[in-house]
């Protein structure tokens, strides 16, 4: 079975990137795969100082744990600024290449100023590549419209793009656990 990490990069309550988590997960599950959810919102942080007694920080140690134990990652952040959240650069400062063993990740992003999440995928892809993690080719941007008052996922294309994004991890976990074995 799959174990596949997923990572919401928002620090805001209701947030769409941890609605854009939650949908994945839920079609994960239906195909049998084993999930864990890390939530930036839930799961609080200590600002990284490069401090080793920091890892000692239950929050820390679960991340830590969770990524070593991942076949595979999604991570979804906002766009705030530009760029990736604040929180997420945060947590990912608490990992390094180690952790991630070169292993497949997909990446998506919410944004809601207008300008789309570009910005947040390609600074989000630059620092993933620099851990050593094998970011694939696509990645999905949900806009406000995307989502009902209610917070679901309406849109049908973003619907098929996110299933697309998944299938593309499993397919990319498969590959990797054959060539390992």
């Amino acid at each position: 079975m799959n174990n596949i990490l997923l990572i919401s990069g928002s620090p805001r309550a209701n947030s769409n990137s941890n609605r854009v988590i939650t949908y994945l997960k839920q079609q994960l599950e239906v195909s049998g795969t084993d999930c864990h959810v890390f939530d930036l919102r839930e799961d609080l942080l200590p600002l990284y100082r490069n401090e080793g007694n920091q890892y000692e920080d239950v929050n820390v140690s679960r991340l830590v744990q969770l990524v070593e134990q991942a076949d595979g990652y999604i991570i979804c952040t906002p766009e705030y600024h530009g760029a990736m959240s604040g929180a997420l650069k945060n947590a990912l400062d608490f990992l390094n290449s180690k952790n991630f063993s070169g292993k497949p990740c997909v990446i998506a992003a919410t944004a809601g100023g207008g300008k789309g999440g570009i910005n947040a995928l390609n600074n989000l892809r630059t620092v993933m590549r620099s851990l050593y993690v094998n970011v694939l080719p696509m990645q999905v941007i949900a806009d406000p419209p995307v989502f009902s008052e209610e917070g679901l996922i309406i849109d049908e294309r973003v619907k098929t793009n996110l299933s697309l994004l998944s299938d593309s991890l499993l397919e990319a976990v498969k590959r990797q656990k054959i060539e390992t074995n």
